[in-house]
């Protein structure tokens, strides 16, 4: 497999394989293989596949691409060993003998067959949600249509868990899918509510928005306390549950409804249900249920612990922080700029992710200066794989607009995380300067200042008067002390 790797800078050794779809190269960490460069623009160039040879062609950067020493002027053809140049970050175009080494064709041998073409069915796999259900006459047995409509449900099902919403909103999503495909007339989540032990409803969806879901309560409390799977095809005939009272009020006919498993743990159950006059589930629909719930539940526990992970890697950082601030005799200074970052973006409604890297970039912003050496401090955070996208946005915290920081990035070359950063950091070096300073003050001097972005300058004093400057960050990990700072700590 051909690789990209960067032979000095930074991020020296790193590489990046090359497989079937273009990868940008810039200073942005969004870019498919990011390097620190203060010639590097944020999307400086791309390297694409073209049958099977790869090219590389500048994107309208500001200073320019390499190849081999000579300034790209066109899309180039990429040969082992061409050195591709960026500012002074070298790396490498490889190539890899895979294909020579490898026996396999010798052990393949093949056959033309004309007629095979004519019974077969062809489709993208991205397509395979808007697949429509089978006319009777294509399929010959029921087994073959139960069979595709479960591919289809739990494809759709894995589609809209790969995506990054809150897990309320993709389990909402999915009962969508469930009520839509099984059919049924409605599918609800039922999960324990920790404070009252009680199983409440988290997500309902109804075939129309004019149907009531009726619950059976006895089949929701035996599916959950007995982690099994239930599956009735008319509940009014089930001996386990025909003398039940909400069974024979409600009229309550055939019910699928299996346990919600979080990381070993039963949390809840998904309760789907068909009334009268309905065709009743199957025992083939109660597996597809349970593996819609394994899936629910994976997704859970896989977000849970990415929350975990995240909730450790904020609260070591910040304990290192305050450690070496405490060294330096200026303790809070990070947890003060990490605050006001963290203000700002929430205030423009940024995401989740983009809060969590300026609260982090707001703590790094001046450890290369805590600890008086800035290569040891780089090979510090080099060495904590978690920090790697965060360390470019962490690396700009004193460049200005105008151009006139360490780097000397300016202008469009500064995204809008930089430049809350930039302005954050000022900010927080203009208290510990001055400890006696109106942060009032302090920020109203940041918006006539040409350095900095005057609208994210607004937006900070806007956070500063409305007192959301001084509460705790909405992000996981920081310290619980934070929600007690008040305005005249600032000054601290």
């Amino acid at each position: 497999m051909s690789k990209i790797r960067i032979a000095n800078g930074p991020y020296r050794g790193r590489e990046r394989g090359l497989v079937d779809k273009p990868i940008t190269i810039g200073r942005d960490a969004e870019a498919g293989l990011q390097i620190l460069d203060r010639s590097a623009s944020r999307f400086h160039c791309e390297v694409f596949p073209v049958g099977g040879m790869w090219f590389v062609k500048d994107l309208d950067s500001k200073n320019g691409t390499h190849i081999n020493d000579e300034k790209l002027k066109d899309e180039e053809l990429l040969r082992a060993g061409d050195v591709i140049k960026i500012g002074t970050t070298e790396m490498i175009f490889e190539t890899g003998n895979a294909a020579q080494d490898d026996d396999s064709s010798d052990r393949i041998r093949y056959q033309d067959d004309p007629e095979m073409l004519s019974n077969t069915l062809e489709f993208r796999v991205d397509e395979l949600a808007d697949l429509s259900e089978p006319a009777e006459e294509d399929v010959p047995a029921p087994a073959n249509r139960d069979g595709g409509k479960a591919v289809r449900i739990l494809y759709q099902v894995a589609r809209v868990l790969a995506e990054g919403e809150r897990i309320a909103d993709l389990e909402a999503r999915v009962l969508d899918s469930l009520v839509l495909q099984m059919p049924a007339e409605c599918a609800v989540i039922f999960r324990r509510d920790t404070a009252s032990g009680k199983l409440v409803p988290n997500g309902v969806r109804t075939a129309s928005p004019g149907i009531q879901p009726v619950i059976s309560r006895s089949i929701v409390k035996k599916t959950f306390t007995e982690n099994k799977a239930v599956h009735s095809a008319n509940a009014l005939e089930d001996e386990r549950f025909s003398r039940n009272q909400s069974i024979s009020s409600k009229q309550i006919r055939s019910v699928v409804c299996v346990p919600l498993v979080v990381g070993g743990s039963t949390r809840g159950v998904v309760y789907i249900s068909r009334g009268n006059g309905e065709q009743p589930f199957e025992q083939a629909d109660l597996e597809m249920a349970s593996a819609v719930a394994l899936q629910l539940g994976q997704a859970q526990h896989v977000r849970e612990e990415r929350r975990r992970h995240r909730v450790a890697i904020v609260q070591t950082v910040a304990a290192m922080v305050r450690a070496l601030e405490g060294r330096a005799a200026c303790v809070g200074a990070g947890e003060r700029c990490a605050r006001a970052a963290c203000a700002v973006a929430n205030a423009m409604r940024l995401p989740e992710d983009s809060r969590e890297r300026l609260y982090m970039a707001g703590l790094l912003h001046h450890f290369p200066r805590l600890t008086g050496d800035a290569a040891s401090a780089n090979r510090i955070l080099d060495a904590i794989d978690d920090l790697e996208p965060l360390l470019p946005l962490v690396r700009s915290a004193y460049e200005r607009i105008d151009g006139r920081g360490p780097l000397r990035i300016a202008g469009d070359d500064l995204d809008t995380e930089a430049r809350i950063l930039g302005a954050t950091t000022a900010f927080a070096a203009r208290l510990a300067a001055d400890p006696g300073a109106d942060p009032g003050l302090v920020i109203e001097g940041l918006t006539t200042d040409g350095g900095f972005d005057s609208n994210i300058a607004q937006i900070l004093l806007a956070c500063h008067l409305d007192g959301s400057l001084y509460k705790r960050p909405d992000v996981p990990g920081a310290p619980l002390g934070t929600d007690r700072i008040e305005k005249s700590d600032a000054r601290a």
